[in-house]
């Protein structure tokens, strides 16, 4: 398949939301839910199965979030980009976007309800995003993520509520193997959950 110059998903959640200090993953996935019509929850954190999750919003096992997906009718799984280049990560997440489905991607979160890039931060914090768009010509992702408080959303934005470079996406993207927190769920970095098409 040759992977356009750019895309924009033809479907997008309803609505963003910005979250407190956890359940980043379950913001992830009620906005991949919406997208496809099938949010039926008022908070993201009632999609967590379990109650721990729903008041912390911790969570067990490799595919906790896939199998969220799954149980609501869309077919995901999740891997690893690890053994890739960098610009065959990059041609992988736009191949996925061209399928004209989102990528919920496990980073480094440097930002922390700012739009400057904090590098010990970004080595600590476990967050998920969703991507929903690219553009080779400006070299950016369109990006959900809800961390990011109001009043710092990109306002021109055809699609999510901020945008990241693809330098940045890698940078941030190169997280996990190392931190305790990630060892009982996927130890590798460059996590992605991948939505198959249905």
């Amino acid at each position: 398949m040759e992977i356009p110059t750019n895309y924009i998903l033809s479907i997008k959640p309803k609505g963003y939301l910005t979250q407190g200090l956890s359940h980043c993953g379950a913001f992830s996935v009620k906005a991949i839910l919406s997208a496809y019509g099938l949010d039926n929850k008022t908070h993201p954190k009632n999609y967590h199965p379990v109650w721990i999750g729903k008041l912390t919003g911790l969570t067990l096992g490799k595919n906790y979030y896939v199998n969220i997906l799954k149980s609501y009718g869309v077919d995901s799984e999740i891997k690893t980009a690890e053994n890739l280049s960098n610009n065959e990560r990059l041609d992988l997440l736009k191949s996925l976007l061209a399928q004209d489905t989102p990528v919920m991607v496990r980073i480094g979160n440097g930002y922390i309800h700012s739009t400057k890039y904090n590098p010990i931060l970004g080595r600590i914090f476990i967050h998920w995003i969703t991507l929903w768009g690219y553009d080779d010509r400006k070299q950016i992702f369109y990006v959900y993520d809800s961390a990011m408080l109001k009043k710092h959303w990109s306002k021109n934005n055809p699609i999510g509520n901020t945008t990241r470079t693809y330098k940045e996406i890698l940078r941030d993207w190169n997280f996990g193997k190392w931190h305790p927190l990630n060892w009982i769920v996927i130890p590798k970095n460059f996590v992605y959950i991948k939505i198959k098409q249905n």
